[in-house]
């Protein structure tokens, strides 16, 4: 009796990959491949986006053009932080025109990592490109991603070179950022790569298996493996508008980049406890040694210990904060809530015939 109450319950279980909630629809990468029936490869194009009302068109044209080109099927798929601006009612529009676009936009702002995470959960291509609404990194080097895509690699990574349009500061902070990722990284991250990359439908299916909060995709990426190819750049300043991440924003970027893929900062607690046992153990041998030839001196003695003090202050609070940001992340991750939450999805008549074909199959 409790066999066939078993194998009904689980005749009942809806088939992995179909959709039973129109708020959190997952396809699964990989699974849906050669979405058309002439057999044509499929390219996701994955866009997060906040507040780019002036650049929605102009992306979108950039990549038409790209595509039509290679005679390729393509999606564009945008992550939508609810945005103050037109942002919405532009991909909308362009919706009801008739270009292939998913629109994912979430019940609040969840910031770009988080959306680039969404956005490749909802990837149904053979390969998948990200990409940045602001048109600093140009749509049409796609093309040759595509082609060493082609030739193998399941890894194709934009390289900037130069980088126009920033200021001085900025700059000097990349290269610190960079410098720092490579010299204390557990997995090897290429300098000077953002987002920009192609990425083989096998390479998104691992990410997604990456259910991570900080959504660092180059830490993601590196961790998953797979051969790179990187090519190489020169960054145009933005189309239109300006940057939405601020100082803070940046600086939260940077520590999603280094602490959860590097055990370095932790280790350099237990380096500068050791140093600091040194350096007590031989202002104490000093201070015997100086007593021992010219007897006690009423003043460097208070001075040395006001030193230390401060000092030993300095450490520990530097270490209590690398300890309370890696103990905060592993709370984080152990509350088990959702990456985000899909407020709704909009998609055009196209993407929507495309899968509802597969899901048949």
């Amino acid at each position: 009796m409790f066999c066939r109450d078993f194998e009904l319950f689980l005749s009942q279980i809806p088939p992995f990959g179909s959709i039973t909630d129109p708020l959190h629809i997952r396809v699964e990468p990989g699974v849906l491949l050669e979405t058309n029936k002439d057999g044509k490869t499929l390219v996701s194009v994955v866009v997060p986006i906040y507040r780019e009302e002036n650049n929605v068109e102009p992306l979108v044209d950039r990549l038409k053009k790209i595509f039509e080109k290679l005679d390729l099927e393509w999606e564009l798929i945008f992550a939508l932080d609810p945005s103050p601006d037109s942002t919405e009612q532009k991909i909308n529009s362009l919706i009801d025109r008739g270009a292939p676009i998913r629109l994912i936009t979430f019940s609040r702002r969840i910031g770009k990592p988080l959306s680039l995470v969404a956005g490749l959960d909802h990837v149904t291509g053979d390969a998948c490109i990200v990409i940045d609404a602001d048109l600093q990194d140009p749509p049409e080097l796609i093309e040759e991603m595509i082609s060493e895509w082609r030739n193998g690699y399941k890894v194709v990574a934009a390289q900037r070179v130069s980088r126009k349009g920033e200021s001085f500061l900025y700059l000097k902070s990349a290269e610190l950022f960079y410098w720092i990722l490579d010299k204390f990284s557990d997995v090897k991250i290429p300098r000077n790569t953002g987002d920009f990359r192609l990425l083989d439908a096998r390479v998104v299916s691992e990410i997604c298996r990456i259910r991570e909060r900080h959504g660092f995709l180059r830490g993601m990426n590196a961790l998953a493996g797979f051969p790179t190819k990187l090519i190489p750049f020169d960054r145009d300043p933005r189309l239109s508008g300006k940057t939405q991440i601020s100082l803070m924003g940046a600086l939260n970027i940077a520590l999603d980049g280094i602490v959860p893929f590097s055990r370095a900062p932790l280790r350099m607690i237990f380096v500068l406890g050791a140093v600091l046992l040194g350096l007590s153990a031989i202002s104490t041998i000093l201070w015997i040694l100086s007593c021992a030839i010219t007897g006690p001196s009423p003043n460097w003695p208070s001075i040395l210990l006001a030193f230390l003090i401060l000092l030993c202050t300095g450490i520990c609070v530097t270490c209590m904060g690398v300890l309370g940001e890696y103990l905060m992340r592993t709370y984080e991750e152990t509350r088990d809530r959702p990456l985000y939450v899909v407020d709704k999805i909009v998609e055009s008549e196209s993407i929507s015939r495309k899968l509802a074909e597969k899901l048949e199959k």
